[in-house]
């Protein structure tokens, strides 16, 4: 059977506070806040967090706000606290509640207040998308579109876009749905708003799946779902786990199925979404008839029915007596069946919804008919089917939705290859420049050779033997440096080239896990393979069609972990290659995570009796700053091999008991005063410490404190020179002997 998807419709309102702002931060606000109209704005502020995590305090919390609004006749107060709740109560399903409020909110709001009409437009198409009003709901947030595209108020129309794709797919119109999704995902990616992109994706996830396109329908559900672990948001996460159950189902992997939609339905208990628990409970009961476990599908499925019929939302409704339908039909009670079917369709009477799962459930009532004799009925019900079938799949439906997506993907990959282009362009006329300014430097220096010699031949002869004596010292002076010079330069590759060998075994220890998937897969699949032959040989061909679709699977697990091993390879030679000294914008909090891990790893790699515990605090409102990244990845390399050697030391004196730890902080640093902002590092361990009376020399070229031939006494001087030369940063430390070290990287942003 298939399932109805779950479609997450974005909430449109607007929020002066990011979403990583938490709810106890904003309490403290309102604490503190002594007048009314700031203190109704924090509140609206709040009720969009809550809204994330708890429906019903959401819900109460709006009804006082409002009132509280109303009261001193704050307009701006009371539209915002009017449009959030109208749409929590969508979420409820308590669509009259929310209807009243878009009344009011028509002839409240001021005429010349383009903003908040559009935004009155949007969460109307809301809530007919939720009630299965496809049509109505497209007209509507078309006219929201319109606005918010005549003021350019980008902020809103990712979310907007994803909306109307998510009417135009539930119509089986899969190339506008993914036309529609697509835009939104690539104005949310050009805003960096991770929140968006979490909706875009799991709608766009839903029309991939439609379309048939199963592997990366499972690849967007997942990068939605983690997306949404990292925002908290709690109604993408859920929708994300009710939408692999109905993915896995299509798979016919029962246990998965089963898995994932009882995570969504404890997830939406927890949530207060009704509508949505109904439709996992519906799912998770038919994975159980599917594992003949009928007495137990029908208990949970009678369940579902019971929320589905509280949520009123009429897909819903339609799902739960469809799955009790199935459910009878595969107990061949099919009177029982039919009657259950009908509810089914009775709950859709009014909506427009024309998807593949609609028909397969006529398609099933035609076969009940025909099994109790009534053929006409049976007659009926099979053109239905067949009606929703030829729209769905017809071939230019489906084939320019593929187009969309093929063609979207490969403009994604010529601007990737379009951007590196450009940077090679760029080197390219850094290193002739950097040519020809070498070039005219040494005919400089010729000619001021030439001119010296002149002014020496014009010399007395009593002059020309100091000279002479004057120049070999020079020359020798010259030939010592030269060989100085050339004596840093051997130490400091020697230096690169041991944090390269630690910087490789991380890199080997990330790539062997997908390694191991693949060759585990492929060891099965020629197994499989000899029990096929064996399968076709007696005949046994519904045999045949099952092992066949286990080599599938496997097959496309070892296309997805070739595909990992594949991306750790390019993201390693990225951050390994030569610096080119060119800045650019980079994500300061990757580059510790990355490295922090590979610097693990690395020692893990030389030792393996080596164990430290490792974590990381950072700031997500730091964002992307202008650095050259491979310098600062081994500045940070530097830090952290010296925090785990420092760990390690301690470790092999105090014993087992001891327990290693190496973590690294980010937050973003502003001074209200001058304006200037900037980025702090802290890397932390609880080593053995620095002994104070060497505190000033760390920093200097070869000083040392590890054992003669296990450091050069350049990894610290390196990364001072990165640090405060290169980035125009400070690098600064603190240490306790026998407690631990503490060294803080400032950069500007």
């Amino acid at each position: 059977m298939r399932y109805y998807l779950a479609v997450s419709f974005s909430l449109l309102l607007h929020c002066g506070f990011t979403q990583n702002t938490k709810i106890d931060s904003i309490n403290n606000l309102i604490g503190k806040e002594t007048s009314d109209t700031a203190r109704i704005k924090l509140i609206n502020q709040k009720i969009f967090f809550l809204s994330n995590i708890n429906l019903d305090s959401a819900i109460a919390l709006g009804k006082q706000n409002m009132l509280a609004a109303q009261k001193i006749n704050f307009y701006e107060g009371e539209v915002d606290a009017r449009a959030r709740l109208s749409v929590n109560y969508c979420y409820k399903g308590n669509y009259e509640a929310a209807e009243q409020q878009f009344q009011y909110l028509e002839n409240f709001i001021k005429p010349d207040d383009s903003m908040n009409i559009a935004n009155l437009y949007t969460n109307r198409g809301l809530m007919y998308g939720m009630q299965s009003k496809y049509d109505s709901s497209i007209k509507v947030s078309e006219k929201a579109t319109g606005i918010y595209e005549r003021h350019n108020y980008t902020k809103e129309l990712p979310a907007l876009y994803s909306n109307i794709a998510i009417g135009y797919q539930q119509l089986s119109n899969f190339p506008r749905a993914l036309e529609y999704g697509q835009k939104g995902l690539m104005l949310a990616e050009s805003l960096h708003d991770e929140i968006r992109q979490a909706y875009v994706i799991m709608n766009l996830a839903n029309t991939y799946q439609n379309i048939g396109d199963s592997a990366k329908a499972e690849q967007a559900f997942l990068k939605a779902v983690s997306l949404a672990l990292k925002k908290n948001l709690k109604n993408v996460e859920l929708y994300g786990y009710s939408n692999l159950a109905s993915l896995y189902s299509a798979y016919e992997q029962w246990n998965k199925t089963y898995q994932y939609g009882m995570k969504a339905a404890n997830l939406a208990t927890a949530f207060g979404d009704q509508g949505i628990k109904a439709a996992s409970l519906s799912k998770a009961a038919l994975a159980l008839a599917k594992l003949n476990k009928i007495t137990e599908a029908i208990q949970l499925n009678r369940q579902a029915i019971l929320v589905a019929d509280s949520s009123n939302q009429k897909l819903n409704i339609s799902q739960a007596q469809s799955t009790m339908g199935q459910i009878y039909y595969l107990k061949k009670d099919y009177k029982t069946a039919i009657v259950h079917y009908e509810k089914s369709f009775d709950a859709l009477s009014s909506s427009d919804i024309y998807l593949e799962a609609n028909a397969e459930a006529y398609k099933n009532l035609s076969s009940c008919y025909e099994f109790t004799g009534d053929y006409k009925k049976a007659l009926l019900n099979h053109k239905l089917f067949a009606d929703i079938m030829d729209s769905v799949r017809r071939k230019d439906n489906v084939k320019k939705a593929t187009e969309l997506s093929m063609n979207y993907d490969f403009e994604k990959k010529q601007a990737v290859a379009r951007a590196e282009q450009d940077k090679k362009d760029a080197e390219s006329k850094r290193i002739k420049n950097q040519q020809l300014f070498i070039i005219v430097a040494l005919a400089l220096a010729v000619l001021a050779v030439v001119i010296i010699a002149v002014i020496q031949s014009r010399n007395s002869r009593n002059k020309q033997k100091a000279n002479l004596l004057l120049q070999r010292e020079k020359q020798k002076v010259e030939s010592a440096l030269s060989e100085l010079k050339s004596a840093q330069a051997q130490l400091i590759q020697s230096e690169k080239m041991a944090s390269l060998g630690e910087f490789t075994a991380g890199i080997a220890h990330e790539i062997q896990n997908p390694l191991n998937f693949i060759n585990n897969f492929s060891e099965v699949n020629s197994e499989l393979s000899s029990e096929l032959i064996d399968e076709v040989d007696k005949g046994n061909f519904d045999e045949v069609k099952f092992i066949a679709n286990d080599i599938k699977g496997n097959e496309e697990k070892i296309n997805h972990h070739g595909k990992r091993a594949d991306a750790i390879v390019k993201n390693m030679l990225q951050h390994s290659r030569k610096s080119s000294g060119a800045k650019e914008p980079a994500d300061i909090n990757t580059l510790c995570e990355e490295y922090l891990r590979l610097s693990y790893h690395g020692l893990r790699a030389k030792d393996k009796s080596f164990n430290a515990e490792f974590k990381t605090e950072l700031d997500e409102s730091i964002g992307k700053i202008v650095v050259v990244p491979q310098d600062i990845g081994r500045a940070l390399l530097n830090l952290f091999n010296n925090a785990f050697y420092a760990v390690n030391e301690r470790r092999k004196n105090e014993g087992e008991g001891f327990k290693a730890l190496v973590s690294v902080a980010t937050r973003r640093l502003h001074n209200s005063s001058s304006g200037d902002e900037g980025v702090e590092i802290w890397v932390m361990d609880n080593g053995k410490g620095i002994p104070q009376n060497i505190m000033s020399k760390i920093f200097q070229p070869f000083f040392t404190t590890k054992p003669t031939g296990e450091g050069t006494g350049l990894g610290l001087s390196l990364t001072y020179d990165i640090i405060a030369k290169q980035h125009n940063g400070t690098i600064n430390v603190e240490s306790k002997e026998g407690e631990g070290t503490t060294f803080i990287i400032t950069l500007p942003l």
